[in-house]
């Protein structure tokens, strides 16, 4: 049978057998670790139980523990401090001729350069603190010592380290180990190191007639080296080595080997603070909240960011995905102490401003050469608010021009005065909003894709407006020259950006407003109020919701760390590249894609699975 099938399958298309087998793609496990309980078991039959601490118990918020000399070569303004820094680590040891520590280094830095202690001494506190702004726990590691804490196992930490044992302690204590180990052994204090053996027989005598075990994240001197002398090891693997591991990384890395300061703090946020802070993580995004920090909140960010930074007034976020774009740019604004200019939740649709935008009957017909599936009952309706009494049918449009065309012939004057009311009631409502809107410039701020929205509006109001997107498509709309658009990922930069559109969906499937797609306006008793359609959000669906603008806060507020050093601007093509290699590289779980199903109550009446749709492409 197995034969049989194969046999078949290589009789398939060659372009329909990938998508296939991308299909039946096995999700990438890690292989190479045990489980937490499984390590913890194995811990028990141990005396001492000793801890490496960096990229082991805790981990920096960098790519790599050098980036942070270089963030330092910003903030100071000198290109060449991570040189010099390094430079005067190497004399200290030449002239000290042992483990030197920071004292020693800055105290070399500044006969190096012929600089005042008191200024090396400032150098050396902004080490110190961004190392402990920028170290974080290991959360799983954190509650294996807390566990074996409950257990009265003995554990000793053991690092080669220039910094002094008590900034170390204090670091400790900050990422929550404080009183989960007997004793902290730094090789800068005790003379002894890990690299070069010394600490291992030292550890012996300390430890005599003691069953110990030694775990760690580097090769050699946490793992090889101890067992020369009767110390059992256990590899940790660090956040570094996963991400290497995982499918992401062939994708990533020609832009992780040319990284800015600020990408190598965006990969430490994505990879070390989130997906692999765990050395027990599966090689995959297996988990709801960390997909929506990785793949949501920088991109929305960095877009916020965009507007921003236009500094232009009388912002106009476009329903529905302004709803929650209205709150996070109050909330980034707030948390920045960004003064926030004249901004509106704008309620707009394809929908309404199609038919609220149509002057004549030329534009009544264009309609229907758009793409549409469902009853043709339903099609006038969202259309032109007509309600079609006659026997109903299944339409295809534009394949069913002529069908439906004769239609609307036949219903002309009806279609038009709905037409003319929705107009005058859409007016209305802009005119409550923003009485001024003739005499001001308005920015419309969406996802972006092909203006539609912007084109209808500008054409309804007969007025020029600007536009701010996400990214943009082949096939933008520009009422007139005085519509101005522009893009965060602008596809005539690198045509790689047209993968932020073909998967968008993904973004906008959570970045919509908790009630149904707005229809057109009404006026009742010289009021002007919305209509939506009856589209409702179930209950995971609106707790999906609020928990995405939360982990985005999150994300806000753990860029303040960096914003101290410098302004924080990852690289447009870093960012492009791990939003497709996330949705390309097979890296997320189907419990995760689970998640994305909508009803489009625009273009169809049948519910979609949003990966559905972009495997496409």
């Amino acid at each position: 049978m197995k034969n049989y099938l194969l046999n078949l399958y290589r009789k398939l298309p060659l372009d329909f057998r990938k998508k296939v087998k991308n299909i039946f793609k096995k999700e990438p496990q890690n292989k190479e670790v045990i489980s937490k309980e499984d390590i913890l078991f194995n811990l028990k039959k141990y005396d001492i139980i000793s801890f490496d601490i960096f990229d082991t118990l805790i981990t920096r918020c960098v790519y790599e523990p050098d980036d942070i000399f270089k963030i330092l070569n910003e903030y100071f303004s000198d290109e060449k401090f991570l040189e010099k820094r390094k430079l005067a680590e190497g004399n200290a040891r030449n002239f000290y001729q042992h483990d030197v520590n920071l004292d020693e280094i800055y105290e070399q830095y500044a006969k190096d350069n012929n600089i005042s202690l008191a200024s090396a001494n400032a150098l050396k506190k902004a080490e110190i603190n961004i190392e402990k702004e920028m170290l974080i726990a290991r959360n799983d590691m954190l509650d294996l010592l807390k566990k074996l804490h409950e257990l009265n196992k003995r554990v000793i930490i053991v690092s080669d380290m220039y910094l002094p044992k008590k900034t170390i302690t204090e670091i400790l204590d900050n990422c929550g180990y404080k009183g989960l180990y007997e004793q902290l052994y730094v090789s800068n204090d005790i003379g002894k190191r890990k690299d070069d053996k010394s600490v291992w027989p030292f550890l012996k005598e300390k430890y005599p007639h003691q069953k110990i075990i030694h775990l760690g994240d580097n090769d050699l001197s946490d793992v090889a080296y101890p067992k020369e002398f009767d110390i059992d090891t256990l590899k940790i693997l660090s956040s570094k080595e996963l991400l290497h591991k995982c499918s992401l990384y062939p994708s990533l890395k020609e832009f992780i080997d040319t990284r800015t300061c600020s990408d190598s703090y965006y990969l430490g946020l994505l990879f070390n603070k989130k997906l692999f802070n765990s050395p027990f993580s599966p090689l995959m995004i297996d988990d709801f909240d960390d997909f929506v920090y990785m793949f949501h909140a920088p991109v929305l960010t960095e877009f916020l960011k965009f507007v921003i930074d236009s500094n232009q007034d009388n912002l106009l976020f476009l329903a529905r995905e302004g709803y929650y774009f209205t709150k996070l740019y109050d909330k980034y604004c707030a948390i920045n102490k960004i003064e926030k200019k004249n901004h509106y939740y704008f309620l707009a649709s394809r929908k309404a401003t199609n038919t609220a935008s149509i002057k004549n009957d030329e534009d009544i017909f264009n309609l229907l050469k758009n793409d549409y599936s469902g009853t043709l009952k339903n099609f006038l309706m969202k259309n032109f608010h007509f309600n079609y009494e006659n026997d109903d049918f299944t339409i295809k449009l534009p394949d069913d021009y002529d069908k439906v065309a004769k239609v609307v012939k036949n219903n002309l004057k009806n279609i038009k005065n709905n037409i003319k009311n929705e107009n005058s009631c859409y007016k209305k409502y802009i005119k409550e909003l923003i009485p001024n809107y003739k005499k001001i410039d308005l920015n419309l701020i969406d996802l972006g894709y092909s203006g539609s929205i912007q084109y209808n509006l500008s054409k309804m109001l007969d007025k020029g407006l600007n536009g701010y997107y996400l990214t943009n498509s082949s096939s933008v709309k520009k009422y007139s020259e005085e519509n101005h658009l522009h893009f965060y990922f602008d596809i005539n930069d690198n045509t790689e950006y047209q993968k932020i559109y073909h998967y968008s969906l993904i973004l906008e499937y959570f970045l919509t407003a908790p009630y149904g797609q707005l229809q057109y306006f009404k006026e009742q008793n010289g009021k002007v109020s919305p209509v939506y359609n009856d589209e409702t959000l179930d209950e995971k669906k609106k707790k999906n919701l609020n928990k995405i603008y939360d982990i985005i806060t999150i994300y806000f507020n753990d860029l303040k760390i960096i914003n101290k050093y410098l302004k924080y601007q990852p690289t447009k093509n870093l960012l492009c590249r791990n939003y497709v290699a996330m949705v390309e590289s097979g890296i997320i779980s189907t419990k995760v894609k689970d998640e994305f199903s909508f009803m489009d109550s625009y273009s169809s009446d049948i519910e979609k699975n949003v990966f559905k749709i972009i495997s496409r492409y």
